[in-house]
């Protein structure tokens, strides 16, 4: 068997679940079996390059303000750390950033 990894599987998954997957729901899986495969062939340097791109900020700024929120941290710190982190996106690569969190 051929270089598997986690999103690969993760399509594989999916592809067993499409059929038993109401239509209504059948866009949606195929829409994330399509993005695993995708990624299952992308290196490091596409998947940076993608991240980089400035396509998943929004993403990432709501999962950021969410966790912040069910913290209880209070506005001015919600408003204060997303300000932050839209200076570390214009400042820092996604491989920098990336290097932040698996070297802590």
């Amino acid at each position: 068997m051929g270089n598997i990894n986690g999103y690969q599987l993760m399509a594989d998954a999916y592809k067993k679940e499409l059929n038993n997957t109401p239509e209504e729901y059948r866009a949606e899986i195929q829409a994330k079996i399509t993005a695993n495969e995708f990624l299952a062939g992308a290196d490091d340097a596409t998947t940076y390059a993608l991240f980089d791109s400035a396509a998943f900020n929004y993403v990432v700024r709501g999962y950021v303000k969410k966790a912040l929120e069910n913290t209880g941290a209070e506005h001015e710190q919600i408003t204060e750390v997303l300000q932050e982190l839209n200076r570390l996106f214009s400042e820092v690569t996604a491989e920098q950033a990336e290097s932040f969190y698996t070297n802590s």
